[in-house]
């Protein structure tokens, strides 16, 4: 994967772009040494390269930091650098395990994070490394059929729209809480650690998202889209990042592969086919509906460079859905 292209050109406002070039460029050398962490594939030859980029890393790193940092990175830097030494007590990375490099990930990852904010903020707004995460793909997947099951339960528009507005408000809340004490926001990193993302310590938590494109959905969607909505977020984007990570090849855009996106349409397509067989059999060309909703719904993902696709894929989804329910005389 290529480095964000921003890391070539943000930089922390108030400084010179000088002042900071050391420290943008070791935040794109550990971007690297992260992205090539992956179970997926894992090898001897996978751990002895690791080896070579950490070490070369921790030479950088010291060489920035004895060069004087500027304020506005010398925390995140010396933060980087406690954080590694702690994970380094031997040489538990000395031979070629891959849960060793995983953990070391995964304690290495909210550090690079806290130095991407403070030396190029423009990139950390963008697209930030997503290591595999079963649990969190798991988590997906139940959590979509859990919606999806709700939603035929429910018995009008109104409660659809509380049963959103009682997990957004809530959400959004915790949002606020997050950012105005941080102990709490440690204590929710701690709380879903196995599912969350280490950029999620800084930015608004997926979750919150999701629950945002829920409520819009109730409010405006009829419920087989918003159902096929639900189905191409919590199926789709899963597979799309196993099949991604572990067999892609040919780069499209955004750090998103031909493979992946493949996967995404596949995967997306049968659980709304499914979705649409189990629980809404009246409507009419299920199976091109459901079609439609997961090219849609991948493309939203390729395009959410700067939009959450917790948010961007199901209403994308739903759209498309509509699209061709309307097109095709079925629309509820």
């Amino acid at each position: 994967m290529a480095v964000p292209s921003a890391l070539a050109v943000g930089s922390a406002p108030g400084t010179r772009p000088d002042a900071i070039r050391g420290a943008r460029d070791l935040a794109a050398e550990v971007h690297n040494l992260l992205d090539r962490i992956e179970p997926a594939g894992w090898s001897e030859e996978r751990a002895r390269e690791l080896r070579a980029r950490l070490s070369s890393l921790q030479g950088h790193l010291a060489a920035v930091l004895a060069d004087d940092a500027p304020p506005v990175c010398a925390a995140a830097l010396t933060a980087l650098d406690a954080t590694i030494a702690a994970e380094l007590p031997g040489d538990d990375l000395a031979g070629s395990s891959a849960s060793a490099w995983a953990r070391f990930a995964n304690q290495v990852h909210p550090a690079y994070e806290g130095l991407l904010r403070a030396v190029a903020p423009d990139a950390a707004r963008g697209r930030t490394l997503r290591p595999t995460n079963y649990a969190r793909n798991v988590f997906h997947m139940i959590g979509a059929t859990a919606v999806i099951v709700l939603l035929t339960l429910l018995p009008d528009r109104l409660w659809l729209i509380g049963a959103a507005l009682g997990v957004t408000i809530p959400a959004w809340t915790t949002e606020y809480l997050r950012r105005s004490r941080p102990k709490f926001n440690d204590w929710m990193m701690w709380l879903f650690g196995p599912v969350a993302h280490a950029h999620e310590r800084f930015r608004v938590n997926s979750a919150s998202w999701y629950a945002t494109a829920m409520t819009i959905l109730a409010l405006t969607a009829p419920v087989p889209a918003a159902m096929l909505g639900v189905a191409v977020l919590g199926f789709g984007d899963p597979f799309a990042a196993i099949v991604g990570r572990r067999f892609g090849r040919t780069p499209i855009r955004a750090g998103r592969t031909l493979e992946g996106s493949l996967a995404f349409v596949t995967f997306g397509w049968a659980a709304g086919v499914a979705a649409l067989a189990t629980f809404a059999p009246a409507v009419e060309n299920r199976v091109m509906v459901a079609l439609v909703a997961a090219v849609v719904g991948a493309l939203a993902e390729l395009f959410s460079y700067d939009l959450d696709d917790n948010l961007t894929i199901p209403l994308g989804a739903a759209l498309g859905a509509s699209a061709a329910m309307w097109a095709g005389g079925g629309l509820p």
